[in-house]
């Protein structure tokens, strides 16, 4: 390197960081500002044309060095910016702001200690903010009476005064305040106090809208203690476990000092569930209040038994009931027939890739036509049980009695397979340890980990990742979220952070038939939304989030450093985006799977630098902490990557920061590619017009150049040119396109609403009313046994209802004639379970009612229904071709004739040929699911070892009826008897394949004991646990126990064998 290089390159590190220094002051920082007054804080070009007159002014006034005009501008107005200060705002003083930039005699530091200043509102502020909200349906008699009763008590908890003279709701409210502040050290808001009233004076149910970080659950909890009192029993639904956990151990002190009993409903085994639910106020999930309710309408445990349903108090209450309004909760029920239908799903999965990536792909241009196609290819395939057998060839072969579920089903796994393709690891799902979990990545950024996607989805994507390969299921019971919180009538009490806008109350007070209330913040809110951006490309669209990101977090001449929460749609966005600031930050968090602990992100203050990359994990229910240097700084930066699906979503990212009167900042910015087509058309168009504005507007470019003359040499008239230019700008500045979009998507919420209230609502009512026919049925059955109805009734019952939804189901028809069908169905299933026949022809029906019988000791019964599943269904009827077997030589015992050794062997020759129908179909399940390489590789991966698992149960079944063949052949070539002895299923698995799943078991003891859903979940989803849940397969199938035959020589016999000869 010559030496003019490098002293070429030393000059340039020294003037780098003035460049620097000198872009982050320049006019046109300061134009982007003013602009920002204008379009975020809704300030007029008037004012804010003043207000840079009266900031010029107050410079020339206060300073002879020039030098600093551009920062010093640059700190006053983002003083302002940070503060939110609006044209209507006003000091303690009463001076507005041009005012106080005016007053000569107000210093600088005083006059952003002023702009700083944030007191609590009064509480005829409140009420008149409240009075003015258009959203509100509270009259002013009810607003006096909650003035009444806030102030008094608000006087009280100021004064020397216990409260003995008040009445009512007044001493009700003072005690419960007390009981706050002897607990847990602080004194309620007034803002909680008027909520809570609003809610105690209301005869029905109520919604209120209480900002984020406005202390939701100390509104919750005074209300729950309230109604507690009044001797009801009430019920409070958070959004997550964690959080109902968090909120019961955090108020428990509050509710003992009121010697009220409270619990939580999560992560509990059923004996201790009796206990908790025979407290005051429960907290808990909406997905637990519904199972434990299931359980005991539909399992019939005592769990809820008790309990009267009174009084709901729902916290994130728009996401509860709007966002996951029609979720349901079911209670997963044993239907061993559908695992038949999974050579059928992979025969699915390899013929809907072959349309979508083969040559087939060609032929067909659009997707309906390619379903079509594969439904041909696939119904040629498919064979319905019994029928004759094809050896030469391995064929789909499903049983008959699930005709009616393939054909009405069919298309849509069809469909299911093509979109499983589509769907991307890390945005709709993500892979565990326990599964592919579906994530709720538009809303919540929750990982539902006990949510299983419907109708094959499922099944095609664990095909898809070589995962374990669950059986399909069909809903045999279920309560949607609308169904439970519609059981408490008029008293359904909600708070939120974001009710929405008016479609979405409308919606709420429709649906639930409450009222709605907004709350104004306890302090005025100090949220700038900077300007958002949008951008066509995907690496510009991670370049401007970098870029922003990075001038946050560093220091600039008029701000230091700030803290930055980047939120993302996907969990696989936040992945990217935490690579690509891999080298350029150095202090970076990544958040976004709710199954880690995630405490060490959240359990101290964020500090000047550091950087949290999220999903809506972060959106909801988490309270960030800064420091007071971020918020001397500005506050907490959100940056929002994608369009929220709605408003409230936006608002709820928007929540994490400006919290309690700090100051805070948010902006999107969002690619327009992934956007729907309506959506990506105006972005583009928005960029378009973005772009020709800074091409032919030279107004700013004026406007700097003024800005800069008026530094070197300040005039009167270069003021008033500035001040006309900076007029232009802001009155011709056009509609930011991100504000079109928002306004486009709100647009299309409001139609989705209407649809939500229009037709799901009343087919998840449709849905709960033929469920409670069925309820009703069920407890028939149980009163006619005296509430001891044999298992093998409720199951088959159980799974005609579940294939009945499935197959009968249709939206437009009315309840009444679904109704009325089903009435029909289930009585014509109940005589046929009178007459022990199956009321769906399934054969594994006929199998369990032998099963009983046999327990029972009536042998010749059982071998009949034995019989009729194998007249039923022979291909299939492995398991009652054994058990007859062994039911038959159990009847004869020591007189086992040779027509009965005979028979049996038969018997079970006809097992062994059909238990080889399951290996082929285990095969055909292998072979259909896997891609030709990986068929090829040697490889393992978590489906292989299932498989081979599930191969593996058979061929010990196979050798187990071989073994038997051999010992019933000597016996017949003898003459001898055969003695029998039953064994449990488990020891037909050689010792050394079972030790893993035993060793697993034993280590896993604590865990067991502790209850936890999801590690429970984990833990029978380990591959140690495979040979169990293979075994637990064949005893659902009606293979309960194993036999082994010894011979029994007899002299007798072996001469009458003899004679026969």
């Amino acid at each position: 390197m010559s030496e003019s290089d490098s002293s070429d390159e030393e000059l340039v590190e020294i003037l780098f960081p003035t460049l620097i220094a000198f872009s982050l002051v320049s006019p046109k920082i300061i134009l982007n500002k003013l602009q920002g007054f204008v379009r975020n804080i809704q300030w007029s070009t008037k004012d804010v044309t003043e207000l840079f007159k009266a900031l010029l002014e107050r410079f020339e006034s206060t300073t002879q060095d020039r030098s600093h005009l551009f920062s010093w501008m640059l700190n006053m107005l983002q003083c302002i910016e940070i503060n939110y200060i609006t044209p209507g705002w006003k000091s303690q003083t009463g001076k507005t702001l041009i005012q106080l930039v005016r007053d000569k005699s107000v210093t600088d530091e005083h006059l952003k200690k002023n702009v700083a200043d944030a007191p609590e509102k009064s509480l005829d502020e409140i009420l008149e903010e409240i009075r003015q909200q258009k959203l509100n349906h509270i009259d002013d008699n009810l607003l006096k009476d909650v003035r009444d009763i806030v102030s008094a008590v608000d006087e009280d908890l100021t004064s020397p005064s216990d409260g003995s003279q008040r009445n009512d709701l007044k001493k009700v409210l003072l005690n419960l305040c007390r009981a706050v502040e002897e607990s847990l050290k602080f004194r309620p808001r007034l803002t909680q106090m008027v909520s809570w009233c609003i809610m105690a004076l209301s005869k029905t149910g109520q919604l209120i809208q209480v900002g984020t970080g406005e202390g939701k659950s100390c509104i919750i909890a005074m209300f729950a203690a309230f109604r507690a009192l009044k001797g009801e029993e009430v019920d409070i639904f958070t959004s997550s476990p964690v959080l109902a956990e968090r909120d019961f151990l955090e108020w428990k002190g509050f509710y003992d000092v009121l010697k009220i009993r409270v619990n939580c409903n999560t992560n509990k085994q059923v004996e201790h569930l009796k206990e908790c639910y025979e407290c005051n106020v429960v907290y808990g999930t909406a997905e637990a209040f519904a199972g434990h309710w299931l359980g005991k309408r539909f399992e019939r445990i005592d769990t809820f038994e008790q309990r009267k349903i009174q009084c709901a108090i729902v916290d994130e209450v728009d996401s509860l009931m709007l966002d996951k309004g029609n979720h349901f909760v079911y209670i997963a029920s044993d239907m061993p027939a559908l695992q038949h239908l999974n050579p059928l799903l992979a025969f699915i999965w390899t013929t809907a890739k072959k349309y979508s990536n083969g040559f087939c792909h060609y032929i067909y241009s659009d997707t309906e036509s390619k379903v079509r196609a594969a439904e041909e290819e696939i119904k040629h395939a498919l064979h319905f049980t019994p029928c004759e057998l094809n050896e030469d060839r391995i064929a789909c072969y499903v049983p008959g009695f699930l005709a009616d579920l393939v054909n009405s089903k069919l298309k849509v796994w069809i469909e299911n397979a093509f979109k499983a393709q589509t769907m991307t690891e890390d945005r709709e799902y993500t892979l565990e340890k326990h599964g592919i979990v579906p994530v709720d990545y538009s809303s919540t950024g929750v990982v539902e980990n006990f949510r299983v996607m419907p109708d094959g989805l499922q099944q095609f994507l664990e095909m898809k990742h070589k995962y374990k390969l669950s059986d399909m299921t069909a809903i045999t019971n279920y309560m949607s979220n609308v169904g439970l919180f519609m059981k408490y009538k008029d008293q359904i009490f909600g708070i939120s952070g974001t009710l929405g806008q008016q479609a979405e109350t409308d919606t709420l007070e429709k649906i639930y038939d409450v009222k709605t209330c907004q709350i104004p913040a306890f302090k005025r809110r100090k949220l700038f939304e900077v300007e958002g951006v949008i951008v066509s490309d995907e690496e510009e669209w991670i370049e401007e989030i970098c870029n922003v990101v990075l001038a946050e977090t560093n220091p600039t001449p008029y701000r230091a450093q700030r803290a930055v929460l980047v939120i993302c749609e996907t969990i696989q966005q936040a992945k990217d985006l935490d690579l690509a600031l891999k080298n350029k930050v150095p202090d970076k968090k990544l958040y976004t799977s709710n199954n880690i602990d995630n405490t060490a992100i959240f359990k101290k203050k964020l500090e000047a630098g550091e950087v949290i990359i999220a999903t809506n994990l972060a959106g909801r229910g988490m309270d960030l902490q800064v420091s007071d240097q971020v918020k001397r700084a500005g506050g907490l930066f959100v940056l929002q990557t994608f369009l929220p699906v709605n408003a409230r979503v936006e608002a709820q990212a928007f929540g994490r920061t400006a919290r309690q009167g700090s100051p805070g900042s948010a902006q999107l910015i969002i690619c327009s590619s992934p956007l729907p087509e309506p959506l990506k058309l105006l972005a583009l168009m928005g960029e378009l017009q973005t772009l020709m504005e800074n091409v032919t507007n030279v107004l700013p470019l004026c406007f700097s150049m003024q800005l800069r003359s008026y530094q070197e040499s300040p005039s009167y008239e270069q003021a008033n040119e500035m001040s006309s230019t900076l007029t232009h700008i802001l009155t011709e500045n056009s509609n930011s396109p991100i504000k079109t979009v928002k306004e486009v998507r709100d647009d299309l919420v409001a139609k989705e609403l209407a649809s939500f209230s229009e037709c799901e609502i009343p087919n998840i009512k449709k849905k709960e009313s033929l469920f409670k026919q069925y309820l009703d049925t069920l407890d028939k059955e149980y009163q006619i046994s005296n509430n001891k109805p044999a298992a093998s009734d409720v199951s088959a019952l159980n799974e005609f209802w579940g294939i009945w939804l499935l197959t009968n189901f249709n939206e437009n028809e009315s309840t009444s004639n679904l109704e009325n069908k089903l009435g029909e169905d289930l009585e014509t299933a109940r005589q046929k379970l009178r007459r022990r026949e199956s009321p769906s022809s399934n054969l594994h029906h006929y199998t369990a009612f032998g099963n009983e019988l046999r327990k029972r000791g009536q042998l010749a019964d059982s071998i009949m229904m034995y019989t009729k599943a194998i007249q039923e269904d022979h291909c299939w009827a492995a398991i009652a071709y054994y058990n007859r077997a062994f039911a038959s030589l159990s009847q004869q015992e020591r007189q086992q004739d040779p027509n009965c050794i005979d028979q049996a062997l038969e018997d079970l020759q006809n097992a062994l040929k059909s238990v080889e129908l399951h290996c082929e179909q285990i095969k055909f399940t292998y072979i259909y699911s896997k891609d030709i390489m990986d068929l090829c590789s040697d490889s393992v991966d978590r489906f292989d070892s299932h498989m081979s698992t599930r191969h593996l149960v058979l061929q010990c079944f196979k050798s187990n009826i071989n073994e038997a063949i051999k010992k019933l052949e000597r016996a017949k070539l003898f003459g001898s008897t055969v003695k029998l002895e039953e064994s449990l299923l488990h020891f037909m698995v050689p010792a050394v394949h079972l030790l893993p799943w035993v060793v697993l078991s034993t280590q896993s003891l604590p865990l067991i004991r502790s209850g936890d859903p999801l590690k429970l979940y984990q833990l029978i989803s380990h591959r140690d646990y495979d040979i169990h849940i293979e075994l637990m397969r064949l005893q659902n199938l009606g293979l309960t126990h194993v036999y082994t035959l010894d011979t029994m020589f007899s002299l007798g016999g072996f001469f009458s064998k003899i004679l026969r000869l």
